[in-house]
């Protein structure tokens, strides 16, 4: 079950982005940014997994959707309210009707060689601007593109 993209991110939790504040005081001006963009990522995976399973041999969708380095303050938040384990588990149920496991260094066991780097990079980052527009994409990679 994938919520609506603009219900998701309508949730907040001020003690998450409290903490993402005192853990990261050099980015404490983005938290609530951040937190934001950690529910996206959250829902344009579910959603990537999701038409990956409909759809196994669709080109189009055969990339792994990791968290770049470009994304570590995103991936940062996420553990951050991983830490509050009951509002998390709460949250992932209530929202995609099971917990959302973090699977860290995906990057690291991708099937894919290194030298297809750009074009899974490439679709990556259609997928998101497609599902996320362009505002988000610029965001995330922005100073990368």
């Amino acid at each position: 079950m994938l919520p609506k993209l603009d219900d998701l991110i309508q949730y907040q939790h001020q003690p998450v982005i409290a903490s993402y504040r005192r853990n990261y005081p050099e980015q404490a001006d983005r938290a609530e940014d951040l937190f934001q963009s950690m529910l996206k990522y959250l829902w344009v995976s579910q959603k990537h997994g999701d038409e990956r399973r409909r759809s196994p041999d669709d080109p189009a969708l055969d990339f792994v959707l990791v968290m770049h380095e470009e994304m570590r303050a995103i991936d940062n938040m996420w553990h951050n309210f991983i830490l509050y384990t009951q509002d998390y588990t709460e949250f992932c149920h209530s929202y995609f009707g099971e917990y959302l496991h973090h699977q860290p260094d995906m990057a690291l066991i991708q099937t894919h060689p290194q030298s297809e780097f750009a074009v899974l990079m490439e679709k990556y980052l259609l997928y998101l601007f497609e599902n996320l527009g362009e505002e988000t994409v610029t965001h995330w990679f922005g100073e990368h593109l």
